[in-house]
C-alpha cells in the first residue's frame, strides 16, 4: 500500500507542471476563460473608472469656481456698498457744515450787529431825520428816441402818399365849379395868425 503511494507521487512529480495562460485538456473538466479577456475587461472598467473621476473632479472644479466667483462679486458689491457708505455720510456732514456757515453769515448780516459795529467801531452816529431826495429823470432812452423817430417818418411818407392820391382829384372838383367861388385856406401854427385868400 504504501509502494503504491509512493509511485502514485513519484508519477505526479514527473508530469510537467502546468504553465498559465494554458487550458488543461477538456479531459479534467470544462475549458477556464482566457486571461485576456479578463485583462479588457478590467482595463475598460478602469478606463470607465478615470472618465467617471475625471468627471467628478471637473464638476467639483466647476462648483468651487462658481463659489469662488460668488464669493468675489459679493466683496465687490460690499466694498462699492461702503464706498457708497463713505460718500454719503461725507455728503450729510457737508450738508451741515453748509448750514452752519448759512446760519453764521445771517448772524454776520444782521442789521443790529452792523449798526453796533458802525456806532462802536467807526464811531458813526444815527441821524435824527432824514431826507429822502426825488429820483431825477433821466428823459427818454435812446431806443425810445430812435422808435419816436420811426414812427414820425412813417406818419410822414403816409401824409405824403395821402396828398399826392388827393391832389388830382380836388384839381378835377375845382375846374368843374368854375370861377366866382372863394376858397379859403387857414394856416394856424404857434405864433401865426390865420389868414384867408380868395380866388376869383
Amino acid at each position: 500500500m504504501a509502494s503504491t503511494a509512493r509511485s502514485v507521487s513519484t508519477a505526479a512529480r514527473a508530469m510537467p507542471a502546468h504553465e498559465p495562460g494554458t487550458s488543461r485538456p477538456s479531459e479534467t473538466g470544462p475549458a477556464r476563460p482566457r486571461l485576456d479577456v479578463v485583462e479588457r475587461r478590467r482595463a475598460a472598467e478602469r478606463s470607465v473608472r478615470r472618465r467617471v473621476n475625471m468627471l467628478r473632479g471637473l464638476g467639483v472644479l466647476f462648483v468651487v469656481g462658481a463659489l469662488a466667483v460668488t464669493a468675489a462679486a459679493h466683496a465687490f458689491v460690499a466694498s462699492d456698498q461702503q464706498r457708497v457708505d463713505g460718500l454719503e455720510s461725507q455728503i450729510s456732514q457737508a450738508l451741515a457744515a453748509q448750514q452752519d456757515l448759512q446760519l453764521s453769515r445771517a448772524e454776520l448780516e444782521s442789521p443790529v450787529r452792523v449798526l453796533s459795529i458802525a456806532e462802536r467801531q467807526l464811531g458813526m452816529v444815527s441821524p435824527a431825520s432824514l431826507t429822502y431826495l426825488a429820483p431825477a429823470n433821466p428823459g427818454p432812452s435812446v431806443s425810445q428816441v430812435q422808435a419816436a423817430e420811426s414812427r414820425a417818418a412813417l406818419s410822414r411818407v403816409e401824409a405824403a402818399s395821402r396828398s399826392a392820391t388827393a391832389g388830382p382829384s380836388r384839381s378835377r372838383a375845382g375846374g368843374a365849379t368854375g370861377a366866382g367861388t372863394e376858397t379859403q385856406t387857414s394856416l394856424a401854427g404857434p405864433g401865426s395868425s390865420g389868414a384867408t385868400t380868395a380866388t376869383g
